[in-house]
């Protein structure tokens, strides 16, 4: 750890073969969205955390973002810049809970594309926002239509914060 950048830090190694890859040989990868949602702008996680003023009902966009649970094709939900060939991914759990001012958005999954969380989340506050009616999720994830999703949110506030091998 003396020789690692400060925002990053290793708990455990192991010997692993020489064939193994940490990107492909990975079982899952947990990611986390930070969102500050007080009323005025914090200056001091402006850096880490995204600044959404507007209310969000955790318990509803929690029940929500039960739509992207499950093995599908989500090619509708990552930058049209991306050139990967498969696009189907599975999402084992989506949680969305509140700390005080902080709204967390946590998603475990097999495999995720190019803002793939960050537009999952985009897409929750468009629901938020009634911009997505309620129950439409599924048939947007369906659609594979980047155009349908939301936009994509911030890099504030993503933080890979687990990759289980």
């Amino acid at each position: 750890n003396t020789y690692l950048p400060d925002d990053i830090a290793v708990y455990d190694c192991k010997e692993v073969s020489l064939d193994f890859h940490p990107r492909y040989c990975c079982k899952s990868k947990e990611y986390i969205y930070k969102i500050y949602n007080g009323k005025y702008r914090n200056p001091f996680c402006a850096r880490y955390a995204f600044w959404y003023r507007y209310s969000i009902d955790v318990d509803y966009l929690n029940e929500e973002a039960q739509a992207f649970v499950g093995k599908y094709d989500y090619s509708g939900f990552c930058s049209v810049k991306s050139d990967v060939e498969d696009t189907v991914r599975e999402i084992y759990s989506f949680d969305v809970w509140r700390e005080g001012d902080y709204v967390y958005f946590k998603v475990i999954g097999d495999g995720f594309l190019y803002n793939m969380v960050r537009i999952m989340v985009g897409t929750l506050l468009f629901v938020s926002e009634g911009k997505i009616k309620s129950g439409e999720l599924k048939d947007i994830i369906l659609s594979k239509d980047r155009a349908r999703a939301g936009k994509t949110a911030p890099p504030q506030g993503l933080y890979l914060n687990k990759v289980n091998y």
